[in-house]
């Protein structure tokens, strides 16, 4: 399972408190969204737009440093491998993971 990191002393960054709540709560949810369906910090357009006021809060994002626009309507996350594994990364440890499992089942 992939983990959305988030850092404990957001709380405190001046940047966050810039964006504002309902801002970093559309961040938030943009990055599990990524996180579950692998897609590297793209958030598509259609999932920002399914969120009230969510394109303007994503422009919000952009002015505050935390996104950038992407092609095609979309934002992309900044920075996103160096805080979040990326799909190669969760894909390679879960087929780690999985030869791991079969081998100990071998052994049963």
């Amino acid at each position: 399972m992939a983990w959305f990191n988030a850092d404990d002393k957001m709380h405190g960054h001046p940047k966050v408190r810039r964006a504002g709540l309902a801002a970093i709560g559309l961040w938030v949810l943009c990055g599990t969204y990524c996180t579950d369906f692998l897609t590297d910090g793209l958030v598509p357009a259609w999932y920002i737009e399914s969120w009230p006021e969510g394109m303007k809060l994503a422009k919000h994002l952009v002015k505050c440093g935390f996104w950038e626009h992407a092609e095609e309507g979309d934002y992309q996350f900044l920075s996103w491998a160096e805080y979040q594994r990326t799909k190669e990364k969760v894909l390679a440890d879960r087929e780690k993971t999985r030869q791991r499992l079969a081998a100990f089942r071998a052994k049963k």
